[in-house]
């Protein structure tokens, strides 16, 4: 760290911890109950198909409905998970759950929902989970096709936030 000027009124530190899911101060976040970078608990994956649970947090009073999204980097970013048109008041995403009054699109899997990651044997899979706040309530229906859905997220876009995670098959 540089010595502090004469005239120097305050110093700034900025430390970062390893492995800790980090919120910016002040800023839109969706936080997964796994750290950036981390091995996905396997009940998340296709060994149980269970849906993670989320939490939106510092949402923007202008931001009129909240989605997310789950890909699978190392596939040309295939959609596991898709979801729109969440209340901005309903910040958490239950485990197992779909937000009430919310849309989902049909997965690469050609589900409509949360289709588990499942990299083929002996293989291991990056993962994106991205939160967007956005500034209209999308007019599409439950089933929409992904590439649909995440292109309307994306214009109606105006806070994002993401993280990633690994899986690993045996």
């Amino acid at each position: 760290m540089q010595e502090p000027s004469a005239n120097q009124q305050e110093s700034i530190a900025v430390t970062t911890t390893a492995g800790a899911v980090m919120t910016p101060v002040g800023g839109f976040a969706l936080t997964p109950p796994w750290a950036e970078g981390a091995q996905l608990d396997a009940r998340f994956t296709c060994a149980a198909g269970i849906s993670p649970s989320l939490t939106f947090v510092n949402v923007a009073s202008d931001i009129v409905t909240l989605a997310l999204s789950i890909v699978d980097e190392t596939t040309n970013n295939s959609v596991q998970w898709i979801v729109a048109n969440i209340q901005p008041t309903q910040t958490a995403v239950a485990e197992g759950q779909v937000p009430v009054g919310s849309i989902e699109a049909t997965n690469s899997l050609g589900n409509i929902g949360f289709g588990a990651p499942c990299p083929p044997a002996g293989e291991t899979h990056t993962y994106r989970l991205t939160g967007y706040g956005l500034q209209r309530w999308l007019e599409l229906e439950n089933g929409v096709d992904s590439a649909t859905l995440i292109q309307a997220i994306e214009l109606a876009a105006l806070d994002t936030q993401s993280s990633s995670f690994i899986v690993t098959s045996n």
